[in-house]
């Protein structure tokens, strides 16, 4: 078994309070799950430590090689890129990844791989036991896990393929060995599909405002309907779009207001990661990470970090890909610095005045309404529906301040997608899902090295690959004869 995946199960079977099969009873004296699950408020904690992980894979809170998925499904595409950092090259995992200069140490990939199966741990930690316990909110919190074990490992699939599959909890060395092998990715999808299933059913449509970032059945279904999408099921994943417009989301009439740091957990958002900024250290790191890493004080009051920052930096085919009037491209800045040199940035996580250095209170959207419309698009055109899927569309156009299509294409599609959800770590994905990243990044690789010859080098590009190696720690502590996590 990899060395992670043991720690991480092996950690949380010892937590937990596994005992050797000598003793009989449990210590009454001493702290265990044994003894301390049991209460519904005992396994709220649990059920909201299941959540932990996903702050650092979306932001990372600190300066550190967190916030992998931003990277993979954003940086990785033509919509992103990196400002060369003359002074400080510590951020060169990012930019490695944004060449597909790959190597399989990298930290931002052992990062994404070890937080995904912490989560996943935690998951299958409060499964196992809640399965005997009563009380009222119970098929509530199962629903929030499985939600969440199938997030964790959809995102896994989508970046790594075939990964080892848990869905109990490691209770002794026997169980961790037996994880130590590459699950089919459609089997993991097999268990997605249950798990959201079951999510979708036994989860409220809306929570108290105190409790926003919980688990809906909306976030459910979408991503049920995403994973449907992935797998060419386009009939399911209308049923479930469908569903999901009927349960009170409704697009904000402004795009802008989509992400004022006041105005987060607004009537669009479905599913969103929560930070607080503060004394707390719950804050996310990334609206460091996407402002140029030479701007200072200019942009926000604590002063840029350098290292590891000027990322998720807009292309120069981003930029050139919004039509006139679109008031989506607002949300993108420009700043000089001393040597006159203009870097574009994303202002959608503008946090400038927060309280603590490096801890933001910008939430992650990872589903919003507007996607689920977009969506539903696709969906319909594929299955011969235009008119419905160009009502769709245009309903985001007009939003945007655009005139709307008369006639529809996929591509029409997948352009809409790249304008309303640009810097959101959504691009790669679509262009993976769709066929197109090879062709589109090949191309895109092409104006990069002609356009900064100085930062991309010549080898840039020319390997692209649509999965992330599966990393070093991993394979080489694996005890398997036939090392079935090698890749291929």
């Amino acid at each position: 078994m990899k060395k992670y995946i043991i720690l991480s199960f092996l950690t949380v079977f010892i937590l937990w309070g596994c005992q050797d099969d000598f003793l009989k009873e449990v210590p009454v004296d001493s702290l265990t799950a044994d003894n301390y699950y049991n209460t519904e408020s005992d396994f709220l904690i649990a059920v909201n430590s299941s959540y932990t992980s996903l702050q650092d894979l979306y932001g990372s809170k600190g300066n550190a090689f967190g916030g992998a998925y931003w990277a993979f499904s954003e940086m990785r595409s033509d919509n992103t890129t990196y400002q060369y950092n003359t002074i400080d090259l510590s951020g060169h995992v990012y930019e490695a990844m944004d060449k597909f200069i790959m190597i399989t140490d990298n930290d931002v990939i052992n990062h994404c791989w070890d937080n995904s199966y912490i989560g996943i741990s935690k998951c299958n930690s409060v499964l196992h036991y809640i399965a005997d316990k009563k009380f009222d909110l119970k098929n509530r919190f199962i629903g929030e896990v499985k939600f969440l074990r199938a997030l964790y490992y959809e995102h896994l699939v989508h970046y790594f393929g075939a990964v080892p599959l848990s869905t109990s909890l490691v209770q002794s060395y026997e169980d961790a060995f037996s994880y130590d092998k590459r699950t089919p990715v459609d089997s993991i999808y097999t268990q997605i599909i249950e798990d959201l299933n079951f999510a979708k059913e036994n989860l409220p449509s809306s929570y108290p405002t105190s409790e926003f970032g919980r688990a809906t059945e909306g976030a459910a279904r979408t991503l049920l309907a995403d994973v449907y999408m992935w797998q060419k099921d386009y009939t399911d994943a209308i049923t479930e779009l469908e569903k999901v417009q009927t349960l009170g989301y409704s697009l904000l009439p402004k795009y802008s207001d989509l992400f004022g740091i006041n105005n987060e957990n607004n009537n669009e958002v479905i599913f969103s990661v929560q930070y607080i900024g503060g004394t707390s250290y719950q804050g996310s790191f990334y609206m460091y990470r996407f402002l140029p890493n030479n701007s200072g004080t200019d942009l926000i009051t604590k002063g840029q970090e350098n290292a590891r920052t000027g990322e998720n930096i807009p292309t120069t085919d981003l930029l050139n890909c919004f039509e006139t009037n679109d008031t989506r491209k607002n949300m993108i800045a420009y700043y000089t610095d001393g040597d006159g040199n203009t870097i574009p940035y994303t202002t959608k996580f503008m946090d400038p005045d927060h309280e603590v250095r490096d801890y933001t209170g910008n939430n992650f959207q990872v589903f919003r309404y507007s996607e689920v419309l977009l969506m539903l698009a696709e969906c319909d055109f594929r299955e011969g529906d235009e008119p419905s899927a160009l009502s769709l569309v245009n309903q985001i156009r007009i939003r945007a301040g655009l005139s709307g299509l008369t006639s529809l294409s996929l591509d029409d599609i997948i352009q809409e997608r790249r304008v309303e959800f640009f810097c959101e770590a959504d691009r790669w994905d679509v262009l993976v899902r769709t066929g197109k990243a090879k062709e589109v990044m090949t191309a895109h690789g092409i104006r990069q090295k002609a356009e900064r010859p100085v930062a991309v080098e010549a080898d840039a590009y020319a390997n692209i690959k649509l999965l992330f190696p599966i990393p070093d720690h991993v394979i080489n502590s694996s005890f398997l004869v036939d090392k079935t996590l090698k890749m291929k």
